[in-house]
């Protein structure tokens, strides 16, 4: 399997490792094993940082384009004036600075896999564009009137609800149902805790073998608190925690007090992505919005319950209950245990 990303050359690249040790997430695999090898379009969706390229990957490596090349394009990482021109290319002199010819990512991805990350991202022009490329097999450089047929498997990846976004009237209706043939929804991190563990031990083993600490472990503590967190960026929060944490470690057993140690994102600062929430029935997303607002208080009063509840305008009782309700009874308890001196 060949790799492409925006502004890198080919190079062979192994099939991704997905950790699937929860049922969410063997779902999720077990589905993409079935439709894999079937020459489909695939709309993969999911919060920021779940791991969405990692499924394209998967996709890609399981499909008969393995051998083929797998090309990333960010649609968020360029202005969208010059979103057509990468991905189709352009003819020399085309626009001010198109000095030569260049090939675009559709060509480069041409009898492989071609994973459009952000897609709802792309303004209208080249949403019409994508779809006469999805719908035809055809593409067009910018500046040239010459038709080039390409043979690629799109895998289109974003963070929004696209069919609310067509609603809206922020994107095709007709290139959502051409991309959204099989939808995928990787799961977040707080729905899959079961995975956490294994995470993180392979985060440890990555970063301590790149840091110069091959004997570095994570201490049991540390990781029932990593299970406690909700991770609103998901994995790739998760990643950055851990690298951080090996790192900073000065023995070979990383403990807990890494979670609150410099740097390290304060206990309120729990947000989830707004535009996908957004999607969610009004009840639970109250339950949200009471949920973030126990946990900023907890986190200003160092964790004290009376106070906070008194604060928040309710009984002790009732606080605790809340707590129950929302898995944050261990949370709230590190929190004042920490805060001692």
């Amino acid at each position: 399997m060949r790799v492409v990303e925006l502004n890198e050359t080919v190079e062979p690249m192994p099939a991704p490792h997905i950790v699937a040790e929860s049922a969410p997430m063997r779902k999720l695999l077990d589905t993409v094993t079935r439709i894999a090898a079937k020459d489909i379009t695939v709309l993969v969706r999911g919060e920021t940082g779940t791991g969405k390229e990692l499924v394209g990957s998967l996709l890609h490596a399981q499909s008969g384009r393995s051998s083929g090349p797998l090309v990333r394009f960010n649609c968020a990482a360029i202005p969208g004036e010059l979103a057509e021109a990468e991905l189709f290319g352009h003819a020399r002199g085309a626009f001010t600075g198109a000095d030569r010819a260049r090939q675009g990512f559709f060509s480069r991805a041409d009898g492989g896999t071609l994973v459009l990350d952000e897609v709802g991202e792309l303004p209208p022009a080249v949403q019409a564009k994508l779809l006469r490329a999805l719908q035809e097999g055809e593409i067009q450089q910018v500046g040239s009137g010459r038709v080039e047929r390409v043979d690629v498997r799109v895998v289109a990846c974003t963070n929004r609800d696209l069919a609310a976004e067509a609603s809206c009237g922020r994107f095709r209706w007709d290139l959502y149902y051409r991309i959204a043939v099989v939808e995928l929804i990787v799961p977040p991190l707080r729905c899959h805790r079961e995975d956490i563990p294994a995470l993180a031990h392979g985060f440890a083993r990555r970063y301590g073998e790149r840091f110069g600490k091959p004997d570095v472990r994570l201490g049991p503590a540390l990781i029932e608190a990593l299970c406690e967190e909700d991770w609103p960026g998901n994995v790739r929060e998760l990643e950055n925690r851990i690298a951080r944490a090996v790192a900073l470690s000065s023995g070979d057993e990383i403990d807990v007090e890494v979670l609150s140690g410099p740097q390290a994102r304060p206990l309120g600062e729990q947000e989830g992505d707004p535009r996908l929430e957004t999607c969610l029935p009004l009840r639970e997303r109250l339950a949200l919005i009471e949920r973030r607002m126990i946990v900023r208080m907890l986190a200003s009063v160092r964790g004290n319950r009376s106070d906070a509840a008194r604060r928040l305008g309710m009984s002790r009782t009732a606080l605790i209950d809340r707590l129950n309700k929302y898995g944050l009874a261990k949370r709230a308890k590190f929190s004042a245990e920490s805060s001692t001196p």
